[in-house]
C-alpha cells in the first residue's frame, strides 16, 4: 500500500482557496489528522475544511437569563448535543439533533430565551452537574467524533490505532466541558448543589428531588442518611413490604404512606411515584429510620448504623449502583450493617465484605436468611487475612451445584433439594467440612472412572492449546520461583496429586478452551495453582480482536486450596508472570478452540454425566448423615 505523503500548504490553498481563511499552523495540524485517518488525496481538501470549520466552535457554552428573583437565576447551556436548563428550581435537558439547529458559539440571553421555547416539551434527558463522569466522557468523545465530519463514517478503531487523535481531543473536549458545567453550577441553589456533592451524588435527580417539598426536611433526611436517601432516591423502584403468606402488599402503620400502597404488581414492586413516596416521608416528618426499616424490612438499627456511616467508607450511591445494579442495591450495606459485632468499622472492612459476597454462590445468598449463624465462628475482624480462605471455601460450593446441574439421573433432583436444605442452615465451618470432603470424593470418583474408561488414559498426554507460545523453557521470577503451563490431563493429576486440590477435574474446561492453568513452583516441587479465563467482554469477539486485557485470574490456590496471602513469595512471583502476561511482553494464545467435540473421552463414553451423577450420588450420601 502506497504511503501518502504530505502536500506544501501553499499548494493545499491552490487547490481549494476556501483554505485562506485558516492560518499555516491550523492546516497542518488538519493534514496530520487526514494523514492518520489516510484519508485519499481526493477528499483531502474537504477533509481539512470540514474538520477546521467544526474545531472553530467548541460547542460548548452557558448564557445566564434574565430573572425577577434576586437569588435565583435561570441558565441556558450547550453541552455538546445537550441542551440543559435550570429554570429557577430544577434542571432539565434535552438532546439535540442535526436538524435542530442550534447555535454553536454563545448566544445572547434573547436568543437563549428564544431557543427555550423552541425546546419547552423535549426536557427529558439526563443533566450533567460534573466532568467527572461516564456521560461526560462520552459526550467529549462524541464532540471529536463529530470535528471529523462525514468521515467518521469510515469505520475507525476508536480503541487502538486512532487513540493519537482521540486522547488529546477528548481531554480538550473535557475540559470545555467542565469550564462550562462550571458557570452552571454557579447559578444553582448553592446549599442544594453543596448537600449533593458532601454525599458524593452530583446527580440532577437527587438534587430536583431536594429542590421539591419541604427542601428543610429534605435536606435534613440527607444528611441523617447520606447513602440511603440517595440510593432510594435514584433507584429504579422502591420495595414494599410483601406477606407471603397472606400473598398482599402489608398495610403501612403510617397514614401518610398507606395510599403509596400497591394493590398487585407482577414483580411486587411500586414502580411509579417512588420520589413521591420518599419525598412524602420526609415532608411529613414521619420518623426517618423507623420509616425505611419497615419499607426495607431490615432492623431499625441497621438503618441507623449506615446513617453513621461515611460516605467514604461504604461507597456513593453511584458507586453502589455502578456495581450492583439500580434495583435494591442497597441489600449489601444493610446486609453489612445487620451483623452484629461484624459489622464493618472503616472502607477496607466494606470492601472486604463486598469481595465475600462477590464470591457466594447465588444459590447460598438465597437460601441465607441468618447471616450471623452462617458466618459463626469467623473472625469478627474484617482485617483478619482468613476472610480470603472463608471466601475462597463459599465460593468451591459452586463446584458441587454445577456437578449437581450436569447431571440428569434421579440422584441429581434429590441432591440439589438436599443440598439447598443443607446450606440454609448450616454454618460457614459446616459449609467448608462439606466442600472439603468433596474435593477428596472428587479422587476416588476420578480414579473409579478411569478403572471403566481406558480411553482416559489413552488421552492422559493429549494436550489442548497453551497460552504461552514459548514452553520449552520455564519462566523464572526474580524470586527465583518457576512458572509452568500445565498442558494436559496428566499434568493436572501431578498437580492435583501434589497440593491435595481439585485441579485434575480441569481438563474438560481446558479442552472445551474455557480456561488455561499455570503451576507455581520451587525446584519442581509444586507450590500454588492458578487459573486463567477470558473475561466477559471478550465473548462474541473475533480472534483478531483479542488481546491481553481480555484475560482475568480466576483464582490462585496452593496446598489443600488455600489462598496464598498477598506479599508471599508465590503471590509475588505470579503477580510478575501476570504482569508480563497483561504488558504483551510474553507471546501468548488466545485461540483456545473446543477440542471434546473429536474426543471419544466426552462424546462417546459420556464421561462429563457420569462424572455428574457419581457427585449426585456422594451429596445424598453424605447429606443423608446430618
Amino acid at each position: 500500500m502506497s504511503v501518502q505523503k504530505r502536500q506544501s500548504v501553499v499548494g493545499l490553498r491552490i487547490l481549494a482557496p476556501k483554505l485562506e481563511k485558516f492560518s499555516d499552523r491550523q492546516i497542518e495540524v488538519a493534514q496530520t489528522w487526514a494523514l492518520q485517518f489516510n484519508v485519499p488525496p481526493s477528499k483531502l481538501t474537504s477533509f481539512i475544511d470540514t474538520y477546521l470549520s467544526s474545531t472553530v466552535h467548541t460547542r460548548c457554552w452557558c448564557v445566564a437569563l434574565p430573572s425577577t428573583d434576586d437569588q435565583t437565576r435561570p441558565v441556558l447551556a450547550r453541552i455538546g448535543d445537550h441542551l440543559q436548563y435550570f429554570d429557577g428550581h430544577q434542571v432539565k435537558a434535552c438532546k439535540i439533533f442535526s436538524k435542530d439547529r442550534v447555535h454553536k458559539r454563545k448566544p445572547t440571553a434573547m436568543v437563549a430565551q428564544q431557543l427555550l421555547l423552541r425546546f419547552e416539551k423535549r426536557w427529558y434527558a439526563d443533566v450533567l452537574l460534573t466532568s467527572f463522569c461516564k456521560s461526560a466522557g462520552e459526550r467529549a468523545k462524541a464532540l471529536s467524533i463529530e470535528d471529523l465530519g462525514s468521515f467518521n463514517r469510515r469505520g475507525f478503531d476508536w480503541t487502538a490505532s486512532s487513540n493519537r487523535y482521540f486522547n488529546p481531543r477528548t481531554r480538550f473536549y473535557l475540559k470545555q466541558i467542565g469550564s462550562t458545567l462550571k458557570q452552571f453550577c454557579q447559578c444553582l441553589d448553592q446549599e442544594l448543589l453543596f448537600a449533593i456533592r458532601s454525599a458524593q451524588c452530583p446527580s440532577p435527580k437527587l438534587y430536583n428531588w431536594l429542590a421539591q417539598g419541604d427542601r428543610k426536611r429534605r435536606l435534613q433526611a440527607l444528611k441523617a442518611q447520606p447513602v440511603l436517601i440517595p440510593l432510594l432516591v435514584l433507584a429504579d423502584q422502591w420495595p414494599w413490604p410483601w406477606d407471603g403468606q397472606q400473598q398482599v402488599y402489608m398495610n403501612c402503620p403510617w397514614d401518610e404512606l398507606q395510599a403509596w400502597r400497591p394493590y398487585w404488581s407482577e414483580d411486587r414492586y411500586l414502580i411509579s411515584a417512588e420520589e413521591c413516596l420518599l419525598g412524602r416521608i420526609a415532608d411529613a416528618g414521619l420518623p426517618l429510620s423507623d420509616t425505611l426499616a419497615w419499607l426495607l424490612q431490615a432492623p431499625r438499627t441497621a438503618v441507623r448504623y449506615l446513617g453513621q456511616q461515611r460516605v467514604f467508607d461504604t461507597g456513593s450511591a453511584l458507586t453502589r449502583i455502578s456495581r450492583e445494579g439500580p434495583q435494591g442495591p442497597w441489600h449489601r450495606l444493610l446486609l453489612g450493617a445487620s451483623l452484629g459485632n461484624r459489622r464493618p468499622l472503616k472502607k477496607a472492612h466494606w470492601i472486604t465484605l463486598f469481595a465475600l459476597l462477590d464470591k457466594i454462590p447465588y444459590q447460598l445468598l438465597d437460601q441465607t436468611q441468618d447471616w450471623n449463624r452462617l458466618l459463626s465462628g469467623c473472625p469478627t475482624d474484617w482485617s483478619d487475612d482468613n476472610w480470603s480462605k472463608i471466601a475462597d471455601d463459599f465460593r468451591d460450593l459452586n463446584e458441587l451445584f454445577n456437578n449437581v446441574d450436569e447431571s440428569d439421573g434421579p440422584a441429581s433432583g434429590e441432591a440439589l433439594q438436599k443440598l439447598k436444605s443443607f446450606i440454609a442452615t448450616a454454618s460457614y465451618h459446616q459449609i467448608a467440612s462439606l466442600v472439603n470432603g468433596f474435593h477428596l470424593a472428587l479422587i476416588d470418583i476420578r480414579e473409579a472412572l478411569d478403572a471403566v474408561d481406558p480411553q482416559t488414559r489413552t488421552d492422559s498426554l493429549t494436550p489442548w492449546k497453551p497460552l504461552l507460545y514459548s514452553t520449552s523453557t520455564p519462566l523464572v521470577s526474580p524470586n527465583g520461583l518457576q512458572i509452568i503451563e500445565l498442558k494436559c490431563p496428566a499434568d493436572l493429576d501431578a498437580e492435583h496429586r501434589a497440593l491435595g486440590h481439585c485441579i485434575d477435574g480441569y481438563d474438560y474446561s481446558a479442552y472445551r478452551g474455557i480456561c488455561r492453568l499455570f503451576s507455581v513452583r520451587e525446584n519442581g516441587k509444586s507450590l500454588a495453582s492458578a487459573e486463567i479465563q477470558m473475561d466477559e467482554s471478550a465473548w462474541g469477539e473475533t480472534l483478531a480482536k483479542l488481546t491481553p486485557k481480555h484475560l482475568v485470574t480466576i483464582q490462585l490456590r496452593g496446598l489443600r486450596n488455600r489462598t496464598p496471602k498477598s506479599g508471599s513469595r508465590v503471590d509475588r512471583a505470579y503477580q510478575w508472570f501476570w504482569a508480563k502476561i497483561k504488558s504483551g511482553e510474553l507471546a501468548i494464545n488466545l485461540e483456545w478452540p473446543d477440542q471434546t467435540l473429536s474426543m471419544s473421552r466426552y462424546t462417546n463414553r459420556n464421561r462429563k454425566k457420569m462424572h455428574a451423577q457419581a457427585c449426585a450420588e456422594w451429596i445424598n450420601q453424605r447429606l443423608s448423615r446430618t
